[in-house]
């Protein structure tokens, strides 16, 4: 049964596009916490993929921001969207700290992520972070694609403005039993700026472990004792190319690239 708020804003807010958007976004993080979850990363100690959880806390974030807005707690809301931005920030920044400084012969344990799952440092500012994709060779051809100087950093300031309160309306969206014009327009925002974070975590995935989104195939009938079909260890899950349609496909010049650049076979 669909849920339905208390306070009763109509159809049109409760069939918005963000609510179907945010479940297919679930489905994705969903997906990648389960297949990920075998494959140990270079650079750490634990048994399991640390990844794993990351995902797995994405999508509760994501079940959490969809109550909001079910709710009208609109303000409260793009809070938790920017707590998602900073949270795929920490998850592509790390991936790219242990592509860089892993080595198996003199760096088995990457300190600055094994500290960081010990809770012993603090991940750097944003700044910081985008400084190293920036410059990083690891990201560095794969970082222009996204406009951080311009329409990510204006959603971003759009984020601030209710994380720290800038604005009235702040205030005002978050009052549900109140009138205010223009709820539905900040139900195309949350869209908007969900696509977006969504298409750079989902972009850099494919390009750092794309691996992670393999298909059950190979480890099925290797589990079994045969032989996996040939070439089944690059095969795509399901999951993962509904998601490459839908978030990266509209952008025909970043999804010839990461099709170029990653290991698995996209459609």
């Amino acid at each position: 049964m669909e849920y339905v708020s208390k306070t009763d804003y109509g159809k049109a807010y409760y069939n918005h596009e963000v609510f179907e958007l945010i479940k297919h976004m679930q489905d994705y993080y969903d997906g990648i916490a389960y297949t990920c979850y075998g494959f140990i990363p270079n650079g750490t100690l634990g048994a399991v993929n640390y990844s794993s959880y990351v995902f797995s806390s994405i999508r509760t974030t994501l079940e959490s921001i969809r109550m909001l807005l079910k709710e009208g707690h609109i303000a409260d809301a793009f809070v938790l969207i920017r707590r998602l931005f900073d949270t795929v920030l920490v998850d592509i920044y790390l991936n790219v700290v242990r592509e860089e400084k892993y080595d198996w012969e003199e760096n088995l344990v990457v300190k600055d992520v094994d500290d960081w799952i010990k809770r012993k440092i603090r991940i750097p500012r944003v700044k910081k972070i985008l400084d190293l994709l920036k410059n990083s060779k690891t990201t560095k051809d794969l970082y222009p694609f996204f406009g951080w100087d311009s329409y990510l950093k204006k959603n971003r300031d759009l984020l601030d403005e209710h994380v720290h309160i800038c604005k009235f309306k702040s205030i005002m969206l978050n009052c549900k039993e109140l009138y205010v014009e223009g709820r539905e327009m900040q139900l195309k925002n949350a869209a908007i700026v969900l696509k977006q974070i969504m298409m750079v975590h989902l972009a850099f995935t494919f390009y750092l472990n794309g691996h992670y989104m393999m298909a059950d195939t190979y480890m099925s009938y290797k589990e079994m004792g045969d032989i996996p079909p040939e070439g089944s260890e690059n095969w795509l899950a399901k999951y993962a190319q509904d998601a490459f349609d839908e978030f990266i496909k509209p952008f025909p010049k970043l999804a010839a690239f990461i099709k170029e650049n990653c290991c698995m076979e996209i459609e």
